[in-house]
């Protein structure tokens, strides 16, 4: 629990800092999940100075990223030779891509990496899952967001949008009790579901306490 405090520590400290301006440096950045919704990034209070379409190749879109809710998962982009991620490239502070770190569950909870790639004359990064799970499906919500946002995308054929329309959902349901960390195999009887439920209750006051409300974040302006 101690970490998840110090997360949302840190957390202020970045939104504070971007109180005071956004800084000189600049940073690009591809989005081609959640991100690609413009009320996602307005309730994140990030406002990029640019955007652009943009096709990562050789990379495939994968729903492999695990969620807090069983049979659910995310949006990462793996290695996939002949295969595109159609996304938008935002033009970033760097103040505002650390907060989008924390966003994204990058710093101390190491749930996401940042990943740099070069092409087409950019270097852009991108986020990409640290715990690949397979036979994971979107919730409905989420898709959503990818699929309107991929309906202005110049390069996304209709074969593409449809497939991605297409994919299979999951609803969120129970919690995933190892979502914080995995318990060792050979830990059976009360004390494992002692620890299950502990995640559980940890992982519901951090998605409903510790990442949504900031005594910080409502202050900053675009």
């Amino acid at each position: 629990m101690l970490r998840y405090i110090v997360w949302r520590l840190l957390f202020e400290i970045c939104n504070i800092r971007r109180l005071f301006g956004h800084g000189k440096e600049r940073v690009q950045y591809l989005a081609f999940g959640a991100n690609l919704s413009e009320s996602i990034m307005s309730e994140r209070r990030i406002r990029p100075f640019a955007m652009k379409p943009f096709t990562l190749r050789d990379h495939g879109l994968r729903f492999d990223h695990p969620s807090p809710w069983i049979g659910c998962g995310y949006a990462s982009a793996e290695p996939a030779a002949g295969e595109a991620v159609h996304g938008f490239l935002y033009t970033l502070s760097a103040r505002d891509a650390a907060r989008m770190d924390f966003y994204e569950a990058v710093p101390i909870i190491n749930r996401y990496r940042r990943t740099w790639v070069e092409q087409d004359g950019e270097r852009v990064y991108f986020y990409q899952t640290n715990r690949s799970t397979p036979n994971l499906k979107p919730t409905e919500e989420y898709l959503g967001y990818i699929v309107n946002g991929l309906a202005s995308h110049p390069e996304a054929s209709n074969e593409y949008r449809a497939s991605m329309a297409s994919t299979e959902t999951g609803e969120p349901g129970r919690f995933v009790s190892s979502y914080l960390w995995n318990q060792p195999e050979d830990r059976v009887g009360w004390r494992r579901e002692l620890i299950n439920l502990y995640q559980r209750v940890v992982l519901f006051i951090f998605l409903n306490l510790l990442y949504r409300y900031s005594l910080t974040a409502v202050f900053i302006r675009f």
